[in-house]
């Protein structure tokens, strides 16, 4: 099953206009697009099962395709439920590099995360998508911060945020569900760009 995805989302606001969010963008060499049903494996090969790529991540490593499958689906909900907008991140020869995603904060601030296999990190492409999505959502005339965090030792993502222009705010105590690293919240690194 595919899902259909229109070529613009408007998140609805109580308080604020509608902020439009773009379904697909594309760079020189990328594009970024919503996930569908099928990229359920290419996932789950690429970085789902790989305990490396999900150090950090607030979940531990896919042990099945079908874990990974729950995902793709949950991704495609939240589009529908505005929530939440995901994109596949591939190569203009279609090889999926990972995933990026924002999320509505409040009225006027969304929160970014990005994934990348590990077979292509070094390159740049975290960097490169989260700068374009970065761009685009501060330029919604009702947004006014766009927030990232990442694990105080993630020395990589930390500088991937620095390069986007955000800045450093604080350390965020028990800010962030780890389960690779402990049952308990951990501290981790709040940075944020605003107009």
């Amino acid at each position: 099953m595919q899902a259909n995805y229109p070529k613009n989302v408007h998140a609805l606001s109580d308080n604020y206009e509608e902020v439009s969010i773009q379904t697909e963008f594309s760079l020189s060499g990328l594009t970024m697009r919503p996930p569908v049903t099928s990229d359920a494996e290419r996932i789950f090969l690429l970085y789902a099962m790989d305990s490396d790529v999900t150090k950090y991540l607030a979940w531990k490593p896919h042990r099945n395709l079908s874990v990974t499958s729950q995902f793709v689906q949950s991704r495609i909900q939240e589009w529908k439920e505005e929530s939440r907008f995901t994109w596949c991140i591939e190569s203009d020869s279609s090889q999926l590099l990972g995933l990026i995603s924002c999320k509505p904060q409040s009225e006027s601030s969304y929160s970014i995360s990005y994934v990348i296999g590990r077979k292509f990190w070094g390159r740049g492409f975290g960097t490169r998508v989260a700068n374009e999505l970065v761009k685009y959502l501060i330029s919604q005339p009702n947004i006014f911060r766009v927030e990232a965090y990442c694990d105080t030792d993630n020395v990589g993502s930390s500088k991937v945020l620095e390069k986007l222009g955000m800045q450093f705010e604080c350390v965020a105590k028990r800010k962030a569900n780890v389960p690779n690293f402990s049952d308990e919240p951990q501290d981790c690194l709040q940075y944020a760009l605003t107009r």
